[in-house]
């Protein structure tokens, strides 16, 4: 499964590496493709494993303000 988020707060592409790297450190998150320019993320996860609001703290516990993405 995975959930677009947007994310504020990220201002280089460092940001978006670090975003990333914490992710993926984590069971149940198969992928995160992050566009610092685009303020998004995609996270791919198992939704046995891991639910969206979790990835979220994830990212917000790095200082960034996030959210599921309106489509």
């Amino acid at each position: 499964m995975q959930t677009k988020l947007h994310i504020e707060g990220m201002h280089c592409n460092s940001c978006a590496i670090d975003i990333k790297e914490t992710l993926e450190e984590n069971a149940g998150i198969l992928r995160a493709d992050v566009d610092e320019k685009g303020k998004t993320a995609i996270v791919e996860f198992d939704e046995n494993t891991i639910q969206p609001n979790a990835f979220i703290k994830i990212i917000q516990d790095l200082g960034y303000q996030t959210e599921v993405a309106a489509n």
